[in-house]
């Protein structure tokens, strides 16, 4: 019985199975979740817009879209489908009259919630 034991310690297997991420074991190891869009970086991005109107960068519809788009993620529950509708209006206007600004950070994250990748 004793020797059973001893065997079973020796043999333990461990099996880990990875889908699109690396393996992580261990303690004090964090997950962190990310869908749909993040309104701090949306309003960031819409701020970098307006400035760059405010430069004369982008034309009054571009504007008027950032605008709205500042509007409406300040609201207490924002419309996700108007905000989508929106961010790619305001995404579009900017590859089109601002493209440094899509340099940023924030621009980035934006690109990432309409799924376009930016290849500089």
């Amino acid at each position: 019985m004793e020797e059973a034991l001893s065997d079973q310690q020796h043999n333990n297997t461990w099996n880990v199975t990875v889908n699109g991420g690396a393996p992580q074991m261990g303690t004090g190891n964090v997950q962190h979740n990310t869908f749909g869009y993040d309104p701090q970086q949306l309003a960031a991005f819409t701020r970098e817009v307006l400035e760059a109107a405010h430069r004369g960068d982008v034309p009054a519809e571009v504007e008027a879209d950032a605008e709205a788009l500042q509007a409406e993620l300040a609201t207490s529950e924002p419309d996700e489908g108007r905000v989508r509708q929106l961010t790619q209006r305001v995404w579009e206007g900017t590859v089109k009259y601002a493209p440094p600004v899509l340099a940023t950070g924030a621009a980035q994250a934006v690109a990432g919630f309409l799924g376009i990748p930016i290849g500089f």
